[in-house]
């Protein structure tokens, strides 16, 4: 599969850098316990709301899934996206060589495309973000404990 523009161009902006500024919590959370638990790796989110212009992305809710890939299943993981090999030699000396307490390599699918980035010089560090999900657990949970 070849990584393209997206319909996350949209008249309204690049929506993904909006995504990931109302999810960054949850992101830096996932690439440092991920990190944490199983060396250096790659965020993976599957947006599962079609993204387009009409998206208020302050207030509407945007349903996704993350999960780290570790670097030992980053190949695999890769090819069963059907990545080129181009892409897939780039990737994996970055996934080796990034910093996880400063950076995280994310790729994105919404709407059958994939976008990938190394997220770095944030606002909020990986290993902040971590910190802050765990004080604020409750908040991060799909269904209230009973």
């Amino acid at each position: 599969m070849r990584v393209e523009d997206s319909v996350w161009q949209g008249s309204f902006g690049y929506g993904q850098n909006l995504f990931i500024h109302q999810n960054i919590l949850s992101i830096g959370y996932t690439a440092w316990n991920g990190f944490w638990h199983l060396g250096r790796g790659i965020v993976v989110c599957q947006i599962n709301t079609p993204i387009n212009g009409s998206i208020n992305w302050s207030v509407d809710t945007v349903k996704y899934d993350l999960q780290f890939i570790s670097q030992s299943h980053a190949t695999a993981y890769f090819q069963q996206l059907e990545l080129e090999e181009n892409t897939v030699s780039n990737l994996l000396p970055i996934i080796a060589s990034y910093e996880p307490k400063e950076a995280i390599i994310f790729l994105s699918i919404a709407n059958n495309h994939i976008d990938i980035n190394l997220l770095q010089n944030l606002a909020i560090s990986p290993v902040e973000c971590y910190e802050q999900v765990c004080k604020r657990w409750e908040e991060f949970q799909l269904c209230p404990k009973s």
